[in-house]
């Protein structure tokens, strides 16, 4: 079939290799399978993924969900089997229709009002809502329909076939040990005892505690797969050329998270019994269950964690591994490597396109490869997917190549909201990314911002957090829905995700001068809270944020201007990182003035040379290192000039100005 090239960018290896592997039956054999978990911050794509899975897949048995709609976000297991089994168990044209019979007799069980007090009345309300066709849970079909359509049970006063039935599903669920299952559900019968008192214990113990309904749960779930092993064996499997697909979007609600809980549970039962369904999930929240073996980007690994590790558990040799991204896929999925290597689960992190990709996705609007766009758009959105698609669907119509200011003042056009307030392309976004947290903590992530990484969530003295870190929950906010980094110069710091951080820093800056927490106030407790703690370079950093250039020159000309001391290579090295530093910066610049007028007001005056020359790049690169100052590259003129200027004379450090000043030319 057709693709739609840019809807596949970035995740290409899942819809290619990862599907293709977890689909085939090597032999016409079902095998260990893990359940693949796509998890990714709002906007990376992980629905969107979903949906081209359906259309790709759309002649095999699949399923669909969406636990955040149809206020599904409560689910029970129990109910949402029902739900896959009506969508699995439609009429395919190759594969047939799939048939439910055991899972339909306990779905029978759990549905009846019964009154568990008296056997003999909990059994004639059995036959009861055989004989008057009650509705399964939330009413979907008549249940006597729905078991004769599968080969159940059928109806009558007389209640022929409850005998058949109830053998079809204990024979169904046999290897299911009763003495084992006695630990979990109370009084559950161990014996052989009557089949028809076992379904009720079903009934009964559905509605005990957790304990007993995760149980019953995970007894459920054996039935939804005992149903399939047996649709795909015998002579009618044969037709059942690849397995069938079940998607489950926005799982990290309680009802995803039990679901995916009660199905790893049920398949940890019958290691020996491989079943033929695909499991893939997304979440934008850490679940708990994944840290048995699997590593949060923020976890710091203890000496006792790989005793707390699951042995049961398989990540194909790799000790706690970070989630994988989608460019690990094509090894860790090598035709005829062991089925189990990755076990109970696979995890995947989607949300950074690469400017490849950036630039794919700018072709489906007719951009060019080589304009200025495709660049513009992952230096600002850090290769955030959906700010890539949203950002592009506004500048493509209205970008002038002879003019790369219109990228600027496109993003910073006020648009009238449905409630009548104007906003920004920019602030509606960032709205979108902080719906997940509360007003307060909106309010504590936009004064964070400021700080360099998230360090500052420790120090309530300096940013006045109601939930500092370790007190509150704000950072285990930012930790469970993804939003935190390792910084790549230095794996020990997190920080935050650079397009969330750039649209809480605009947030910033538009706070009043007489705000408790202004911009100005919050980057001078800052630069207070690094000086007194000897951390010059950060100190600068917040310097330059609060347009104080001259605080910045005098520290860094003092390598370049000590006496007799050489501008060797390891002081250039320590130079341009500080340099680097320090013009990272954020900045509160006027929107849409020329970039070199800004640099031009904000250098001073400057008596010395070196003084001059530092002023000019620092200014520079620090307006040029931000997407949004100088989107055309104006300013790449002077930062290279400036690195030449002072190379000049510096001893063998200098080679490294020249190689800087290469990057601008």
């Amino acid at each position: 079939m057709p693709v739609d090239a840019h809807r596949l960018s970035g995740v290409r290896s899942i819809t290619g290799r990862l599907v293709e592997e977890l689909l085939s039956r090597p032999g016409g054999q079902s095998r260990p399978l893990p359940i693949a978990v796509a998890l990714g911050v709002r906007g990376a794509g992980k629905s969107a993924l979903l949906e081209e899975l359906r259309t790709r897949c759309e002649d095999i048995p699949h399923a669909l969900v969406d636990f955040e709609r149809r206020d599904w976000e409560q689910i029970q297991p129990r109910e949402l089997l029902g739900h896959l089994a009506f969508d699995l168990g439609r009429q395919w044209r190759q594969f047939g229709r799939i048939a439910f019979p055991r899972l339909w007799l306990c779905m029978l069980v759990l549905s009846a009002p019964v009154e568990l007090g008296d056997r003999r009345a909990a059994l004639r309300k059995l036959r009861d809502l055989i004989a008057k066709n009650q509705p399964l849970e939330r009413n979907r079909d008549a249940i006597v329909d729905v078991v004769k359509l599968v080969g159940g049970v059928t109806s009558g006063n007389s209640l022929p076939g409850w005998n058949e039935a109830t053998e079809l599903l204990l024979r169904g669920l046999s290897w299911y040990d009763r003495r084992r299952l006695m630990g979990k559900v109370k009084a559950m019968p161990t014996g052989h005892g009557n089949h028809q008192d076992f379904l009720i214990e079903i009934a009964k113990h559905a509605h005990g505690d957790d304990e007993d309904r995760a149980a019953v749960d995970a007894i459920i779930c054996d039935a939804f797969l005992a149903d399939l092993r047996r649709a795909y064996s015998g002579i009618s499997g044969t037709r059942r050329t690849m397995n069938c697909l079940v998607l489950l979007d926005n799982a990290h609600t309680k009802g995803g998270q039990d679901f995916l809980r009660a199905l790893a549970e049920a398949r940890r039962h019958t290691p020996d019994e491989a079943d033929p369904l695909v499991v893939i999930a997304t979440s934008r929240t850490w679940n708990p269950d994944w840290s048995e073996s699997w590593s949060m980007v923020t976890a710091h690994p203890g000496s006792d964690r790989e005793i707390r590790r699951n042995p049961e558990h398989r990540t194909s040799g790799l000790d706690w591994p970070v989630p994988r991204l989608p460019a690990h896929v094509e090894t860790d999925w090598i035709p005829g490597q062991p089925d189990n290597r990755w076990s109970p689960w696979y995890l995947l992190e989607l949300g950074t396109l690469s400017s490849g990709d950036v630039v794919d996705v700018a072709a489906a609007h007719d951009v060019h490869p080589t304009s200025r766009l495709p660049r513009f758009l992952s230096r600002l959105t850090d290769g955030h997917p959906g700010a890539v698609r949203e950002v592009l669907q506004t500048l493509a119509a209205r970008y002038e190549p002879g003019n790369p200011n219109t990228l600027r003042e496109s993003l910073y056009t006020k648009v009238t909201l449905d409630d009548g307030s104007d906003s920004t392309l920019l602030a509606q976004m960032c709205d979108y990314l902080l719906q997940d947290f509360s007003t307060a903590s909106r309010q504590e992530l936009v004064t964070a911002s400021a700080a360099v990484d998230v360090e500052m969530l420790f120090h309530k003295e300096i940013l006045d957090l109601r939930n500092p870190m370790g007190e509150g929950p704000l950072f285990k906010q930012l930790a469970d829905q993804l939003w935190l980094r390792a910084d790549p110069d230095d794996p020990s710091r997190y920080v935050l995700h650079p397009w969330l951080r750039r649209l809480l820093l605009r947030k910033l800056a538009t706070r009043a001068d007489d705000h408790p927490l202004s911009w100005e106030k919050v980057h001078t407790r800052c630069r207070d809270f690094y000086e007194k703690n000897g951390r010059v370079a950060a100190a600068r950093y917040h310097d330059l944020a609060l347009e104080n250039v001259d605080a910045v020159v005098t520290h860094l000309c003092e390598p370049l201007s000590a006496p007799h001391a050489e501008f060797d290579v390891p002081t250039a090295e320590a130079w341009l990182a500080e340099l680097d530093t320090i013009t990272a910066a954020p900045n509160r610049l006027v929107e849409n003035a020329d970039p070199y007028t800004q640099v031009q007001q904000r250098v001073g005056e400057w008596e010395g040379e070196l003084e001059t020359t530092v002023a000019w790049l620092v200014v520079s690169l620090w307006l040029a290192r931000d997407p949004l100052g100088d989107p055309g590259g104006t300013l790449n003129a002077t930062i290279e000039s400036g690195f030449h200027h002072l190379a000049q004379g510096r001893g063998r450090g200098s080679m490294l100005l020249h190689e800087r000043a290469e990057r601008y030319r």
